[in-house]
Formats: structure tokens, C-alpha cells, sequence
């Protein structure tokens, strides 16, 4: 069934961050549908979903497990602009940029703007979780005594939920994007160094 609705996002919806199942491990493919909507503010509808997943060379790597993890960087790139030119309306362009294999936390921070996100894979504890390998979207920095990196986490509704019985997201209203969770500047966490990029919107739709 071709989903007919308008791709403008709801801000009143209590839920803005595209977040995955139980059983899969597809991380890698929902970090781009929320940068997607970071960027553009526009949803990420079934058909637009289903053209992306037809275009994955091997989707039960995703599905069954596996998850991004034995992708090479090149070919991960690649993925990212695939996924990206299948939710894009025509005239809508993304550059992706690799970031360099020293940036910590702080420096990925610096990369998010308002025509630009971060994906990256991480492990380690966060304000909510602590995943071994995950790929999230970084949306928005914070500064002050509590600096952080609020990040779009496709597993942050199942892990906050089920620990703490509740779910909410912030509203970053200077730049128009939603997160679930956030990583602190001086967490100890493990930053993939091959697997951080900063997609940046380079064309809107006309």
C-alpha cells in the first residue's frame, strides 16, 4: 500500500525519532532516516522506507543481526548516500563527509549545524543507555558545565521504557530537531574511528 500522506512532520506527534525493533539490528538504517528528518523536517514515509530497504545489497545482514558491523568503510559509505537519495524529494542533495578518526565527542559536536548532522557508531554508557556497538545520529550540542552531544537513537525508546517506565524527547527549538538521549563531552565512551560522517544538506527541494 503506497503511503499517501503529507511527508510534513507533525510537531505536535509525542514521538519524532524513528526508532527500530527487538529482533533486528538495523541502526545503520535508521541514523539516516533521522538525519533525514533532522535535516529537512519532513517524514521518512512507508514508500520512501521501502524504496531505501529494496537498495540494501544484502537487507538480512541488517534484519538477522549483524548489523553494520562487518561493512567496510567504503561500502558503508556508499550505503548512507543510497539510503539518503531514497528518501530525498527531487532537488534535495546531501554531502557526506568523513570525520577525521581522532574526534572525540566535543569535535563531533562542532560538526552539527543547522544544515548539518553527524552519524557515528559508538559504545559505551550514555544518559539513558549503554550499548556495545550502535550507529546513532548526532542532532544537536550543548554547552556549559554539562556540555553534551543530544543524539536521534533508534533503540533509546525500547531501553528507556522498559528501565525507567517512561519516554520523552527534547524539542531543540534553535535548530528544529527532536532527541531521546545524550552523551556528555567527557563520557568515557569508544567512537568508531572509520564510521563517523557529517551529512550535510546541500540542496532543498524547489
Amino acid at each position: 500500500m503506497t503511503d499517501v500522506s503529507p511527508r510534513t512532520a507533525d510537531p505536535e506527534m509525542r514521538i519524532q525519532i524513528y526508532f527500530q525493533s527487538v529482533l533486528d539490528s538495523a541502526c545503520f538504517l535508521y541514523a539516516p532516516a533521522n538525519a533525514y528528518k533532522a535535516l529537512t523536517g519532513k517524514r521518512v514515509t512507508r514508500e520512501h522506507w521501502n524504496g531505501a530497504i529494496s537498495r540494501v545489497p544484502d537487507p538480512t545482514a541488517f534484519l538477522g543481526g549483524l548489523g553494520a558491523t562487518q561493512l567496510h568503510y567504503e561500502a558503508a559509505e556508499r550505503l548512507i548516500g543510497t539510503v539518503l537519495a531514497e528518501f530525498a524529494d527531487p532537488g534535495e542533495a546531501f554531502a557526506i563527509d568523513r570525520l577525521s578518526p581522532d574526534a572525540h565527542i566535543a569535535d563531533l559536536g562542532a560538526a552539527v549545524s543547522k544544515h548539518s548532522v553527524v552519524m557515528f557508531a559508538y559504545g559505551g554508557p550514555t544518559e539513558f543507555q549503554h550499548p556495545e556497538a550502535h550507529v546513532v545520529c548526532a542532532v544537536a550540542p550543548s554547552d556549559g558545565p554539562a556540555a553534551a552531544l543530544h543524539i536521534a537513537c533508534s533503540t533509546a525508546f525500547w531501553g528507556r521504557y522498559l528501565r525507567f517506565g517512561e519516554y520523552f524527547e527534547r524539542h531543540h527549538a534553535h535548530l528544529g530537531r527532536w532527541s531521546n538521549d545524550s552523551i556528555l563531552v567527557d563520557q568515557p565512551v569508544t567512537i568508531a574511528p572509520n564510521f563517523r560522517w557529517q551529512i550535510t544538506l546541500t540542496d532543498t527541494a524547489s
